[in-house]
């Protein structure tokens, strides 16, 4: 995807000719003065799979990554031995965080108690492995990205922290093209473009859905940031984390500092089916989604009700439809045979479904889509805290 086009996020495409070799090696010495640390959010059938066991070899020899912390979610206590055991070539630079470790969903509750974290899921299993990075203090940058990518190389995270650790970019979000013998990616190709786009063209012109229409996949779960700017983000509980970050990245940090990079020519890994249930599958995932820009517009000042919902919901519909002719011609130009113009219409009718559902939530719930209250604050509200939750991970089994 070599393109030199710049539009609002400062854009950096892979190019043939790129030195990893020389780009490692400056990140090598960088890592002297701001040890760089990774977050995996997992499940225990994640860290088993041969996935992981690829991403695990990648980064046993990875001398510039200083710590690699790997959220176990969900996992019995023979589940986080194995676990353990399986990450054992990481040697001393891996920690296998364990949360259902009775240690730990104590501290968490006593949290909670004071301020809501939300109901259980990726991002909370993302929020407990950074409060425990910024409780050890170990790390000073932060790439997080998930532990079922297929296409993992060392390229990947090489191009992912170079803007942040060498070029001072404040973040980084990583993209890249889905596909195998058929074109993936259908939230944002069938969903996210054309509702941004109907959000674009019914409200008046605001600079947040500017920017969040500027990024090239923004449901990517790859990104890096410095640990101070990590400390003042809140955390979507739900499945809308990777939306629900970058608007809390444009609220933290000015668009300027802000870059996406092309971490891969292709990317994969596991696939959801699109389901017909509004609560499961990726017809949640559009639901939460839509939630979290509902929230982000209101609490911009934007008046949202139901005459802008049906608006919204024919011309998200109409979009959609349009790009289903775009991606079946891109289809057969590429060489991909496996392209199913029915299934691609039904994914889009079901998402509009969940488009609907998302505002009928999005009203029910007085402060919109959930967020994990940022560490900053809950550290100044239980003080000693994060030191709390860093210990009841190291000593996890009673």
């Amino acid at each position: 995807m070599a393109d030199l086009y710049q539009n609002i996020v400062p854009t950096f495409t892979r190019l043939d000719n790129e030195d990893l070799v020389q780009m490692e090696q400056s990140l090598l010495r960088a890592a002297a003065r701001l040890p760089i640390g990774i977050i995996i959010p997992a499940l225990f059938k994640d860290i088993s799979s041969e996935a992981m066991q690829n991403i695990i070899h990648e980064l046993s020899s990875m001398e510039f990554i200083s710590k690699i912390y790997i959220s176990l979610d969900r996992a019995t206590p023979g589940e986080h031995r194995e676990a353990q055991e399986i990450t054992r070539p990481l040697k001393k630079t891996a920690r296998v965080l364990w949360n259902d470790s009775p240690a730990v969903q104590s501290v968490i509750a006593k949290i909670d108690a004071v301020l809501p974290v939300g109901p259980r899921g990726k991002g909370q299993a993302v929020w407990t492995a950074l409060g425990y990075a910024l409780g050890k203090s170990e790390v000073s940058v932060i790439a997080f990205h998930d532990a079922d990518i297929l296409t993992y190389g060392r390229g990947f995270l090489l191009r992912l922290l170079f803007p942040v650790v060498r070029l001072r970019y404040q973040f980084s979000k990583g993209f890249y093209a889905r596909y195998s013998d058929r074109l993936h990616g259908r939230v944002v190709r069938l969903f996210y473009f054309p509702f941004v786009k109907a959000l674009r063209k019914i409200l008046p012109k605001i600079d947040f859905l500017e920017y969040m229409a500027d990024f090239r996949y923004p449901l990517s779960g790859e990104f890096a940031t410095f640990a101070s700017i990590a400390n003042e983000l809140r955390f979507p509980s739900d499945w809308g984390i990777e939306v629900g970050i970058l608007s809390e990245i444009y609220r933290i940090v000015r668009p300027h500092r802000i870059c996406q990079v092309e971490i891969a020519p292709r990317y994969d890994h596991k696939h959801q089916e699109v389901g017909q249930d509004p609560s499961a599958g990726l017809a949640r995932m559009v639901s939460d989604i839509a939630r979290t820009f509902f929230t982000q517009l209101s609490s911009g000042g934007c008046v949202l009700n139901s005459e802008i919902l049906r608006t919204l919901k024919h011309t998200y519909m109409a979009n959609a439809r349009s790009y289903v002719k775009t991606y079946e011609d891109f289809s057969k130009m590429t060489g991909l045979h496996h392209f199913d113009m029915h299934q691609e219409l039904g994914a889009i009718e079901i998402f509009a479904g969940g488009l609907e559902q998302a505002f009928h939530e999005f009203q029910s719930h007085l402060f919109g889509s959930p967020l994990i209250p940022e560490w900053r604050r809950i550290e100044v509200a239980l003080d000693g805290i994060l030191s709390e939750l860093a210990a009841a991970f190291d000593s996890p089994h009673p």
